[in-house]
C-alpha cells in the first residue's frame, strides 16, 4: 500500500467508533427531518442520499473492524466486544432497511400503510392513502426479528424489502451461533 492509499485508509478507518457513533446519529437525524417533511421530495431525497452514502461507509467500516478483529472478537474474554460488534451489525442493518422502505416510497414503487393490505398496487395509492406509514425503523425492526404486530403493511417493493429483512435477520442469527459454537470447538480442540 503506497503513502497516499494509507492516509485515506487512515483517515477512514482510525477511530472507527467515534465516526460510526457519529454517523449512526446523523443518519437518525435524517430520519427525523424526513418525517417533518414528508412530502418535500427534494428533502427526502437528499436525506435517502445522504443515508445511502452513511450506510456505505458504515459496512466498510463493519468489514474492516471484522476483518482486522474477528479472531480476537470470537475470544471468550472478549464477549463483550462481541456483543457489542453485533449490537451495532443490527442496528446498521436496520438503518439499511429502513433507507430502502424510505426510498421504495420516494421512487413510488412502494410503500407502509396502516390498516389493511391489498394485493395490488398503483403508485397513486401513496398520494391517496391517507393512513401512510412512515414509521420505517420501527417496521424494519419488527420485520428483522419476525414480531410482526401487523400494525403496518407493506405495499409494493416494500413487501420484497420485507421478506428480504426478515430473511437477513434469521441468517444474521444462524451465523452468530455457528460463530460462536466454532469458536466454541475450536477452543475445546485445544485444551
Amino acid at each position: 500500500m503506497n503513502k497516499k492509499e494509507s492516509e485515506w485508509s487512515s483517515f477512514l478507518f482510525e477511530k472507527p467508533l467515534k465516526k460510526f457513533i457519529i454517523l449512526i446519529v446523523l443518519q437518525i437525524i435524517t430520519f427525523f427531518i424526513t418525517s417533518y417533511f414528508p412530502e418535500d421530495v427534494y428533502v427526502r431525497g437528499i436525506t435517502v442520499s445522504l443515508n445511502i452514502l452513511i450506510i456505505i461507509y458504515l459496512v466498510s467500516v463493519i468489514v474492516h473492524v471484522i476483518r482486522k478483529t474477528l479472531s480476537s472478537l470470537m475470544s471468550p474474554k472478549n464477549i463483550w466486544h462481541l456483543i457489542g460488534a453485533y449490537a451495532l451489525l443490527l442496528l446498521v442493518l436496520l438503518l439499511i432497511i429502513s433507507t430502502l422502505y424510505n426510498f421504495a416510497e420516494i421512487t413510488r414503487t412502494g410503500y407502509l400503510t396502516y390498516g389493511e393490505c391489498s394485493s395490488g398496487f398503483s403508485p397513486l395509492m401513496i398520494s391517496n392513502d391517507t393512513n401512510i406509514s412512515r414509521d420505517f425503523f420501527y417496521f424494519s425492526t419488527m420485520t428483522f426479528f419476525t414480531v410482526g404486530y401487523g400494525d403496518i403493511c407493506p405495499m409494493g417493493t416494500a413487501k420484497l424489502v420485507s421478506i428480504i429483512g426478515s430473511f437477513i435477520g434469521h441468517v444474521v442469527s444462524v451465523v452468530l451461533i455457528a460463530l460462536i459454537l466454532n469458536n466454541y470447538m475450536q477452543t475445546r480442540k485445544k485444551e
